[in-house]
């Protein structure tokens, strides 16, 4: 397992930083980290992007604060991009939008909003979190779309590079989901890691990637939900599809 749910975020943060002080010497005009930004609790969420041909694939290793498994996996796709020749789609990836939720070990941000439900979708709903309860606090998606650092910040990457897919980690389950147009990538994708392929995932997502993504303008929309205890063969399986769609398309 590359990260239990307590693992501090001070490993990791020092993980991000050996791997941007290896990458930096890779990057050239198509390796390059591109955009960052500085959250509420002064931690730093890095953009990468290697190349500019084909399609345009959005990688999002962690969303969740508490979902950690993703930033690892994320970041060995990067690793074997930036390490290899010329791809056919380009990638843009940002291993962890929610650093000072992976801080506070919890899955909103400092602001105790879940970023997941912080887009501007047509489905997004305000609610009064002062009648939210228990477990139903951690989805509160704030008072208004777009009210956070994290969720502008993937509209801002969005706005310069207009990706084509967008893949998202998640953890606790064990499958692969697609909203929009993202059957065949899923698709794909499932079919090297052996996941369940799911056209919904069960319950509500209002404002989260997916529906505004996916639903509203129609576009490929993948998740990647990653169990508690991973195998080593299903990691280095999703590792293997992600780069693949990067290398060879799908």
């Amino acid at each position: 397992m590359l990260f239990k749910k307590g693992y501090s975020f001070l490993l990791i943060s020092l993980f991000l930083l050996s791997f941007t002080l290896i990458a930096s010497e890779s990057f050239n005009n198509n390796n390059e980290l591109v955009l960052t930004q500085t959250t509420p609790l002064n931690n730093l969420i890095r953009c990468y992007k290697s190349g500019s041909d084909g399609k345009k694939i959005f990688l999002i290793g962690c969303i969740h604060g508490d979902e950690k498994e993703g930033i690892l996996l994320s970041v060995k796709v990067l690793n074997e991009i930036f390490a290899g020749k010329a791809n056919k789609n380009t990638l843009i990836c940002i291993p962890s939008v929610n650093p000072d939720g992976n801080t506070l070990n919890t899955r909103t941000n400092s602001h105790r909003i879940d970023i997941n439900r912080n887009f501007p979708a047509k489905n997004w709903t305000l609610v009064d979190s002062a009648k939210l309860k228990g477990d139903k606090k951690k989805y509160w998606g704030g008072s208004a779309p777009l009210s956070e650092k994290e969720t502008r910040f993937i509209l801002k990457v969005d706005s310069l590079y207009h990706p084509d897919a967008f893949i998202i980690l998640h953890q606790f389950l064990n499958c692969v989901q697609y909203d929009g147009s993202g059957r065949a990538l899923a698709e794909f994708i499932s079919g090297i890691t052996k996941q369940k392929l799911l056209d919904n995932i069960g319950y509500k997502t209002e404002g989260s990637i997916g529906s505004y993504y996916g639903d509203d303008k129609r576009k490929e929309v993948v998740t990647i939900e990653v169990p508690e205890n991973p195998s080593d063969t299903l990691q280095n399986n999703i590792v293997r599809a992600l780069v693949d769609v990067v290398q060879k398309g799908y």
